[in-house]
């Protein structure tokens, strides 16, 4: 059984590992689907309903205002005090105050958590021990009516309730000796109050027929009507009804059970959380108990995982501040989505917003120049915005010399000069004929000077053939190897 006392971090910063355990119960509580909840009269007290064991409790409360008839506050709620009539008289009296209060008395942030639960679908079933019937102001169903269990669809009736009182309920009378139930009227609440008893209608009705009839009246008695509650040392009138409901749900296997504002003092109780304990940890679950006074770990810490101390209204708003979408209404849900839906949307059709800038600058002044600010040169600038779904940047510019310049080219590798052709002279015996006769005939003789090229292509024919012997001697000295300085 994990501790976790936040009475006494009241005020103050929650250390790290009281944080984690109790982010544990929270996210265990969103995740359960089948949940049972057990609660006691500490739901009751920021009601203005007092609870039985506390120092202003109710036993302490009624032993201090009618200290000679009462020794104990607990005798006052036990099957003995019929016995005697001065406990009977305040006994009356005290249910009658009890009961006006209990009128009063508005439902706490515990009985709204019992009731999101409900409407959440995550709750099987409520057991209270409370006699108060808070619950039906907000719309849960109580209460057994023994005749509506009377055929045989017992689990579709047990199916219909809410929240089962397992001692009983303030708001109706019934007969001590036929058992009938009645409800509260102006009647019966002056008598109670008064510490008078009324008597049954319908145990008078039997009486005065008997009567009327001329039977004998031996062993009839009339009954008288009280609060319609378990007393200590009292068998329940409704003991089979809650023990098939009871098995019942345990068959329902339900996940996580939530005990809240009891001390766990009465021995029916303590045999209900054993038997739900055993079927929820079968099924991986977990029991939670809250309430402001501790347990004794030695008798609950193989039925209870996780001990929280706190007021109980106090753990339901930490539960609201930290899992609201539990505590919302299916409505309130759909609304939010939408909200999401519609803001997302709304983001997307948003056109973007850019400033239109018209920049307009002088003629005559450089475009370099403009950008830096001096007092000789002024720049306008207009700025304008508009707002259009596509940005739009115009520029105007007057008469703005831009000076031309080359464009650069990538460099070329350069290339190397070419050479000219050397020429080779050839040897005597690789000239041929032709090309002697071809030499010969640009070097015909004019006034003792050699003629240029241009004259021997342009020579007649018969300048050739004068040429011809000519050509052939000298061909043939050349082959013999004389040159012409030789002669």
């Amino acid at each position: 059984m994990i501790l976790i006392d936040l009475l006494d971090n009241s005020g103050t910063s929650m250390p790290a590992e009281t944080s984690i355990k109790l982010h544990e119960v929270i996210k265990f509580i969103s995740k359960s689907k089948k949940m049972t909840v057990l609660t006691g009269a500490g739901i009751s007290c920021n009601a203005g309903i007092p609870d039985f064991r506390s120092s202003d409790g109710l036993y302490n409360m009624v032993k201090a205002k009618h200290p000679k008839a009462v020794v104990r506050g607990q005798d006052l709620f036990d099957i003995s005090l019929f016995r005697d009539e001065m406990s009977l008289s305040v006994f009356c009296t005290f249910m009658e105050s009890l009961y006006k209060s209990s009128l009063n008395a508005k439902p706490t942030e515990t009985h709204k958590f019992i009731k999101i639960l409900k409407d959440k679908n995550k709750l099987l079933r409520c057991y209270t021990q409370n006699i108060d019937c808070i619950e039906q102001h907000i719309n849960l169903k109580l209460g057994i009516n023994l005749q509506e269990f009377d055929n045989n669809k017992f689990k579709q009736v047990w199916n219909q309730l809410d929240v089962v009182q397992l001692h009983g309920n303030l708001h109706k009378l019934s007969c001590t000796n036929c058992f009938s139930q009645f409800n509260w009227n102006e009647e019966f609440q002056t008598l109670l109050a008064n510490g008078l008893n009324p008597e049954c209608s319908k145990c008078m009705d039997k009486y005065q027929q008997r009567l009327y009839l001329g039977k004998r009246l031996t062993g009839q008695t009339i009954g008288l009507l009280r609060p319609d509650i378990v007393l200590y040392g009292e068998h329940h009138p409704q003991m089979e009804i809650l023990t098939q409901g009871l098995n019942s749900d345990l068959k329902s296997r339900p996940d996580c059970l939530i005990i809240m504002g009891t001390s766990l003092k009465v021995a029916g109780v303590k045999s209900l959380v054993k038997s739900l304990s055993k079927i929820i940890h079968n099924k991986g679950g977990k029991v939670i108990y809250v309430n402001k006074t501790k347990l004794s770990a030695s008798s609950w810490k193989n039925y209870i995982d996780y001990e929280v101390v706190s007021d109980c209204d106090e753990f339901v708003r930490m539960l609201k501040t930290e899992i609201p979408d539990l505590f919302l209404t299916q409505e309130q849900l759909d609304s939010e989505k939408l909200n999401q839906v519609a803001v997302k949307g709304s983001n997307l059709n948003k056109p973007i917003v850019k400033p239109e800038v018209k920049v307009k600058i002088e003629p005559g002044i450089k475009q370099e120049d403009a950008i830096q600010y001096s007092p000789e040169r002024e720049v306008t600038i207009k700025q304008e915005v508009n707002i259009k779904q596509e940005p739009i940047v115009k520029r105007e510019v007057e008469s703005v010399s831009v000076k031309e310049e080359p464009i650069p080219t990538p460099p070329t590798t350069p290339h190397k000069p070419k050479q000219a052709a050397k020429l080779k002279r050839k040897l005597p015996d690789e000239i041929s004929a032709n090309e002697v006769h071809s030499r010969v005939k640009r070097l015909r003789p004019r006034n003792d000077q050699l003629s240029s090229p241009a004259s021997s292509i342009n020579g007649s024919e018969e300048e050739e053939e004068e040429d011809e012997p000519v050509a052939k001697v000298l061909f043939e000295n050349a082959r013999k190897g004389i040159t012409l300085d030789q002669h």
